[in-house]
């Protein structure tokens, strides 16, 4: 199996609908998939939203410059995801993220580990079919941010990122392919304001995440672009009492890659295919809508130790068809914290995202 095959496999299993025939409106396929799939369950509970909701150590690959506003000074977390498909095994996600924030700045790094689980390689001779061996084709991103506190209520960061993926064979001509990427976010975190007795905030943020260079998985194939995503989102949390908090999160996500016409996906230079992807999906305004993405998340908070989410993801049928309702919830004791989450699918067919999502955080001192 080469390298260009096994990634067209993977797209299909992550983000196609099982229809391989063409459609209307063709859904856009990039590089390194697993760079949009949110292993957070903090995150994941609340729909995927994360954009301009309350910051976590998590904040990482969402939204670095929320670490400005984190009430504790440091923090290491670890997170996974495993995946449920007929068709594959031992298919995870996982990662561990750690952070550091001083008085205006703060500096976070994540490493994350994609297995695409085992395949066997085999070849067939006539009527024989012969067993060459196991083959286990990996991706994974390691990455490190810089934010700066611009005034008291907003900050700006960038992130770094490298991404290496084997997704063929090693004595195939190009075992490895890497890439370069980088995030630009900003947040806004506002003071605190009251009606009557209760206290409230609202915030706001985005990200233009994964801008970087085009990949090819093998010397003949063609190149495929990053997943670079526009996201935007709003929040607002409410405080009832010091011990009750309520927070309301909404975001909508698009990609900033070319849209696939009926001669394939045009090949553009990477600024170029920004600006143009605001206006080139083949069936205008009506098809550029359909590539926003929708999330909207809900969290309850009570006294900083116990926490209950829910929310719901919205992907065009066309362009993805991921739709999901998902609950989560978590648990602080001291310094420790754990999460799970688990989305429920509304999308048309057996969707690998179905499965559930555990982190576990330590923080250095007290919040």
């Amino acid at each position: 199996m080469n390298c260009t095959r096994l990634f067209c496999f993977l797209c299909v299993f992550l983000f196609a609908k099982t229809p391989l025939f063409c459609q209307e409106e063709k859904s856009i396929s990039t590089a390194f998939p697993f760079l949009i799939l949110n292993s957070d369950a903090i995150s994941a509970g609340k729909g995927e939203v994360g954009v301009a909701s309350s910051p976590d150590v998590f904040s990482q690959r969402v939204n670095a410059s929320k670490y400005i506003f984190l009430p504790t000074s440091s923090a290491v977390a670890i997170n996974y995801m495993p995946f449920t498909h007929r068709a594959v095994r031992d298919v995870f996600l996982g990662g561990i993220t750690f952070y550091k924030k001083r008085i205006r700045d703060a500096f976070g790094a994540n490493f994350s580990y994609f297995s695409i689980g085992d395949v066997n390689l085999t070849q067939d001779i006539g009527q024989q079919s012969y067993m060459l061996g196991t083959f286990k084709p990996t991706e994974l991103s390691l990455e490190g941010s810089y934010s700066l506190q611009l005034s008291q209520s907003f900050a700006m960061g960038v992130t770094s990122r490298f991404l290496s993926s084997q997704l063929s064979i090693p004595s195939q001509g190009k075992s490895v392919a890497r890439a370069l990427a980088f995030d630009i976010a900003g947040y806004f975190y506002s003071q605190e304001h009251f009606i009557s007795s209760l206290l409230y905030r609202y915030t706001w943020g985005f990200q233009l995440s994964n801008v970087g260079t085009k990949v090819k998985y093998d010397d003949l194939g063609r190149s495929f672009y990053l997943p670079t995503q526009l996201k935007l989102g709003a929040g607002f949390l409410l405080q009832t009492d010091s011990y009750n908090e309520w927070e309301l999160s909404i975001e909508a996500q698009k990609y900033l890659v070319p849209t696939p016409n009926e001669q394939g996906v045009p090949d553009k230079d990477i600024i170029e295919a920004l600006i143009t992807s605001f206006y080139d999906a083949p069936n205008g305004f009506r098809e550029e809508f359909h590539e926003i993405n929708w999330a909207v998340g809900l969290e309850y908070k009570y006294n900083q130790s116990f926490f209950l989410r829910s929310g719901f993801f919205y992907q065009h049928k066309d362009k993805g068809d991921r739709k999901f309702l998902s609950i989560g919830a978590g648990f602080a004791f001291n310094n420790w914290q754990m999460d799970v989450a688990y989305p429920f699918s509304f999308s048309t067919y057996n969707n690998p995202f179905s499965t559930f999502k555990i982190n576990l955080i330590y923080r250095f001192g007290q919040q």
